[in-house]
């Protein structure tokens, strides 16, 4: 069972002991044809058009440790591996590609090759544009967003903390001179008007939707059409300054497809036999959130050292035209939270940040709403960073569902390797999920899916 871990372990070691003969430069010649010509220096940036780039390789081996030998994989031989390229074309406008590849080495369906990100961007003294392909977080608190609602999610990936996907349009943004306690506001507009659908797992992965035999079939999905394919977006944000509190506030607002469709059975029809698919509808977003501190002079040291966070959302939905089924209820979600770090716990130059969040969506009781996670859930998180020259961590987060006892736990440990090369790392990662039926919670939808993860990461 542990032998693709293995695998990762001696390939991941091999490509660090060769790194010192690896000339990435060798790798950009063709791109500095097109650039002009211009030499990369060994910082990775040059005086022509590419101003610097970084990128990484990873290799990870998961095994999955519970209900094992079914239809679905139970191991997975992840490759990824990332390229930023910095660009500037003139003193106002510059460029920033992202390509990226994920490959499941031993599961052929499950591949991502794509522009991640790739856009350019035009900037004066208080405002720019940006045009194509890019990756925001609107989010507040560590766990769940709901407010984070401009980006797709990849379902195929962790669903603890699922990739962002690009999404390809247009962003505005104007920055305001400071009024009174609220510093800099700064106000962004989006149209995304190319649509593009939510990928799912494959059905051999263990993240595949699936119930009662009946599979997800992605080519069966009920899409938007028209105008209904456009996303409007608006985000404000700001500081706050006042005696009791420093914080920062934003406000969102968007309005078109609904990243997160919700799944219908489609009946045997045209020699296609019944199967489950995603089906689109339109939502409507509004939401806040802040992030807050308190001030010693008002609150005392102790206090000052607590970080207070909340999200709130209400979603309004509208069921497209010929749609199999209905458009789920509209629906409120907020979620609060506070942090604390704790500094010198088990060494001196270390530090501790304890977080405790609450999640809860109260509005809706259609059948979709059983399988939105964090319902009303209590989550649990301590991050350890021991400071040291190896920059090694250990975090631990559980995931406590109260209203049908599904928990979930999760350890992750990084260190950089660098008794091989400094800019090698190693993961560690153990999930264990103790979920509830699968017509109680989105996570009983699937086999108990507890995993180890063993991966080595290089970056240049």
């Amino acid at each position: 069972m542990w032998s693709s871990v293995a695998a990762t372990l001696v390939l991941c070691a091999t490509a660090a002991a060769q790194d010192e003969e690896f000339d990435f430069e060798d790798g950009l010649d063709d791109l500095d044809a097109l650039i002009g010509g211009e030499d990369v220096s060994e910082s990775g940036a040059s005086d022509g058009v590419l101003r610097g780039f970084q990128g990484y390789l990873d290799l990870a081996s998961r095994v999955y440790l519970r209900d094992r030998g079914g239809v679905r994989n139970d191991e997975q031989f992840l490759a990824r591996g990332e390229l930023e390229l910095d660009l500037r074309f003139s003193d106002s406008v510059t460029g920033y590609l992202r390509p990226r590849f994920l490959v499941d080495l031993l599961d052929g369906d499950y591949q991502r090759f794509e522009p991640f990100e790739s856009y350019v961007t035009w900037e004066a003294d208080a405002v720019d544009l940006r045009v194509g392909s890019f990756v925001e977080n609107w989010g507040v608190v560590d766990t769940f967003n709901p407010v984070d609602v401009l980006n797709r999610r990849d379902f195929a990936s962790d669903l603890l903390d699922a990739d962002r996907l690009g999404e390809f349009g247009v962003r505005g943004r104007v920055k305001l001179d400071s009024l009174g306690p609220f510093g800099e506001p700064t106000v962004s507009a989006y149209v995304l008007p190319v649509w593009q659908s939510t990928p799912f797992a494959p059905e051999d992965q263990r993240f595949a939707v699936g119930l009662g035999g009946v599979e997800l079939d992605e080519d069966r999905s009920f899409d938007p059409s028209g105008e209904d394919r456009v996303f409007y977006g608006l985000r404000v944000q700001s500081t706050v300054a006042t005696a009791p509190f420093n914080a920062d506030l934003q406000f969102v607002a968007a309005h078109g497809p609904g990243r997160f469709p919700a799944v219908g059975v489609l009946a045997p029809t045209g020699g296609l036999g019944a199967a489950l698919a995603p089906v689109y509808f339109g939502a409507t977003v509004v939401g806040a959130g802040v992030r807050a501190v308190p001030n010693e002079g008002v609150f005392g040291q102790e206090l000052a050292k607590y970080t207070l966070k909340a999200e709130v959302a209400h979603t309004a939905t509208r069921g497209y035209q010929g749609a199999p089924v209905d458009a789920p209820d509209d629906y409120t979600v907020f979620v609060v939270g506070v942090d604390r770090v704790f500094d010198g716990v088990l060494l001196d130059q270390d530090a501790l940040t304890a977080t405790v969040e609450y999640a809860r969506e109260n509005g809706a009781s259609d059948a979709q709403s059983v399988f939105r996670p964090f319902r009303n859930d209590l989550i649990l998180r301590a991050f350890w960073e021991a400071g040291d020259f190896e920059r090694t961590s250990l975090e631990l987060r559980a995931l406590i569902d109260l209203d049908v006892h599904e928990t979930i736990g999760e350890l992750l440990y990084e260190t950089q390797l660098r008794q091989w090369h400094e800019d090698v790392k190693l993961t560690v990662r153990l999930q264990l999920f103790d979920p509830a039926g699968p017509d109680e919670s989105f996570f009983g939808l699937f086999p108990n899916n507890s995993s180890a993860l063993v991966g080595l990461r290089w970056d240049f």
